[in-house]
């Protein structure tokens, strides 16, 4: 049987001693993991393994130790929940962890893909506390995806338009291409405008487009739903190589690992995307334009008032 967070959260509910022992929540996995409490209240994930296990960095959320038994030279490696605010989410993680080393063919490759595992999840807890991502930042990703796939489509090389995916790095704008840069948007189906979230959004000298996708939550039977796993899937079936490599980067940076979470919502991408040509002409506010003293802004943009610039 699968292990899941719920069924996680069940045994650790049920072990009556807060400060200290382990319970084994799983013998048919090629690594030995015990769920238990390291100190009082606070909940701990350990893994007891033959194979010798190098030092691991502590977090801000976990405290991460491991140490040798004297009484049979095995080795232990313990997660320990700091931030009490992420039980929900430490339960998540410990069942993805397990779940993703459990297909390992020896205790060292289990080990490995464990501790890899547990990095990743690390470095997404310290950028968001949360450690899954929200309904509103998974439609972005979801839009920005599907725009990618179409330009993997449309470039001769996929690595040309993976690369172009400048927003997952960090810059202002999400797409930078040879004929232009490209800023996506995700709204409702029913909604009248869009908000840009900064002045730098759409502040750049050369032309570029916005482009407007209607994403809305549906139900998991729809026959054309997509979730976000789902298109992460599809673009990662049609590339290879460096590209892949990249491609997986950069779904890192973004703050996205592949969890069951992120395949159980359904999306629905109604009608076609709007473009709107963003030139000297539109209506949009850069840093210019506003007092040094303002730090930051965001507006929304009323889409029938923008039928000059909108493209064909």
């Amino acid at each position: 049987m699968k292990l899941t967070p719920e069924i996680l959260q069940k045994q650790w509910d049920g072990i009556k001693f807060k400060d200290g022992g382990f319970l084994q929540v799983d013998t048919r996995h090629p690594l030995e993991w015990y769920i238990g409490y390291q100190s009082i209240s606070q909940k701990t994930l350990l893994l007891v393994s033959d194979t010798e296990i190098d030092a691991i960095e502590s977090s801000k959320s976990m405290a991460v130790s491991r140490r040798r038994r004297e009484v049979d030279n095995r080795w232990t490696l313990s997660f320990e929940l700091l931030r009490n605010e992420q039980q929900d989410v430490f339960a998540i993680l410990c069942c993805d962890v397990i779940e993703y080393s459990r297909l390992a063919t020896n205790e060292k490759e289990a080990l490995l893909l464990a501790i890899n595992r547990y990095k990743q999840w690390s470095k997404l807890l310290e950028s968001q506390r949360g450690g899954i991502m929200n309904e509103s930042v998974q439609k972005g990703l979801l839009g920005e995806l599907l725009f990618l796939e179409e330009r993997i489509d449309s470039e001769k090389f996929p690595l040309t338009a993976i690369q172009g995916w400048v927003g997952a790095d960090g810059a202002d704008q999400d797409f930078m291409y040879s004929d232009g840069w490209f800023e996506v948007k995700c709204i409702g189906a029913s909604a009248m405008s869009v908000t840009i979230s900064s002045l730098e959004q759409l502040d750049c000298s050369d032309a570029g487009e916005l482009l407007i996708k209607r994403i809305d939550k549906v139900a998991p039977e729809r026959t054309d739903a997509i979730s976000l796993n789902d298109i992460v899937r599809r673009i990662c079936n049609r590339i290879e190589g460096e590209a892949l490599d990249l491609f997986c980067a950069k779904l890192y940076a973004y703050g996205y690992i592949d969890l069951q979470e992120y395949s159980e919502q359904k999306y629905h991408c109604s009608a076609a995307t709007q473009r709107y040509r963003v030139d000297d002409s539109f209506p949009r506010l850069t840093r210019k334009m506003v007092a040094s003293q303002i730090a930051s802004l965001h507006y929304e943009l009323s889409l029938p008032s923008l039928a000059d610039w909108l493209k064909e």
